[in-house]
């Protein structure tokens, strides 16, 4: 018991010391958004971004939910399905898979939904906390964004 104490003792001290000199990671912008999949029960997305990492280390972003709207209409919590590692010392456009339910929409905010989905733009929102981190030491980090990107719709 006494040496898995000291082991994480260790651990600890050399992920802490290594992210003494830790720099801000940049987002740099939404590149394309691609709709798979468009329904009545919800949306499935392949968003593509832009991160700037001018550390050494690499950190994941691992699944995490955010609250969304398009173009100002609130469609529940969009949910990141998969982690994305992002490299160290590199600009980098990564892609993140994104679904988001409907079910709390009302029949009357459907047909606004789909006539955005047929523009060429959407202004898309995101809020919540994004959880990122390497190994055992993981942060949430505050996300709150507004951004109008082109749309690019599935084959």
């Amino acid at each position: 018991m006494k040496n898995i104490a000291v082991l994480f003792f260790c651990l600890f001290s050399i992920v802490f010391s290594s992210c003494g000199d830790f720099q801000d990671v940049t987002f740099e912008g939404i590149e394309n958004v691609k709709i798979n999949k468009l329904s009545q029960q919800g949306i499935d997305v392949d968003v593509t971004a832009k991160i700037k990492n001018p550390n050494k280390v690499a950190f994941t972003i691992y699944k995490s939910d955010l609250d969304a709207t398009f173009s100002n209409m609130n469609v529940g919590k969009a949910k990141l399905t998969n982690n994305v590692k992002i490299k160290g010392n590199s600009t980098q456009a990564y892609t993140f898979n994104i679904k988001s339910d409907f079910s709390k929409l009302s029949m009357a905010e459907l047909p606004n939904l789909l006539s955005i989905a047929t523009s060429r733009s959407i202004k898309v929102g995101l809020k919540g906390n994004l959880k990122v981190g390497k190994l055992l030491v993981k942060k949430n980090y505050p996300v709150d964004m507004v951004k109008s990107v082109p749309l690019n719709l599935g084959n």
